[in-house]
């Protein structure tokens, strides 16, 4: 009799052991997969919402004139601000850049723009009221796979009147035409929309 409840004792201990390794090892098994799920799934910097842009204007006979100039939307906001674009008359060399606000900082997405989605992306610069602004595309701009320039670095020649320069950021555009009559022309979506008013010192 008593070596029946020892074996009877011995089978339920056998018992609990085997579904507590069981489920211990289905625990590791699950958190390990769930761990690799986690990893795996966190997203890239989409940068999908560009908030800030920036003029960087170097004058072309003297390079150390060089001046900076932001445009930046306001978080939660539809209204498209006004940049004032202060330079002395004459030839620049401008580059454009382009940041997308993430978490609690501004990241810099020129490169993703420009080499990573090369492709789908296109500045355009549109002048206004007969601004008699000159802006051409530059030798050493950024290209795409077909050899289209794609505003990144532009060539600027400014006169004594100054004038309007809207800039779009295009996404997917049929035609990266510099010298469209305007960005509805381009065909495809506007990532970012900016306003830039230039006067001379």
């Amino acid at each position: 009799m008593k070596n029946k409840i020892t074996i009877k004792i011995i089978r339920n201990l056998l018992t609990y052991f085997s579904v507590f390794l069981i489920i211990f090892i289905g625990f590791i098994s699950c958190s390990s997969d769930d761990k690799y799920d986690i990893i795996n799934s966190i997203p890239e910097h989409e940068h999908e919402e560009i908030s800030k842009i920036v003029l960087k204007f170097i004058n072309l006979t003297d390079p150390t004139l060089v001046r900076e100039f932001s445009y930046q939307v306001k978080e939660g906001t539809t209204e498209l601000p006004l940049t004032l674009v202060n330079i002395p008359t004459g030839t620049y060399n401008v580059e454009t850049y382009f940041y997308s606000a993430h978490g609690d900082h501004i990241h810099d997405v020129t490169d993703e723009i420009f080499i990573e989605d090369a492709e789908d992306h296109f500045v355009y610069y549109q002048k206004l009221n007969n601004s008699q602004i000159n802006i051409k595309y530059a030798a050493e701009d950024r290209v795409d796979a077909q050899g289209r320039k794609l505003g990144h670095k532009t060539l600027w020649n400014v006169p004594k009147e100054g004038g309007m320069v809207y800039l779009y950021l295009m996404h997917q555009s049929a035609d990266k035409n510099p010298d469209a009559p305007s960005a509805g022309q381009l065909g495809g979506e506007i990532d970012i929309e900016a306003h830039f008013e230039i006067k001379t010192d």
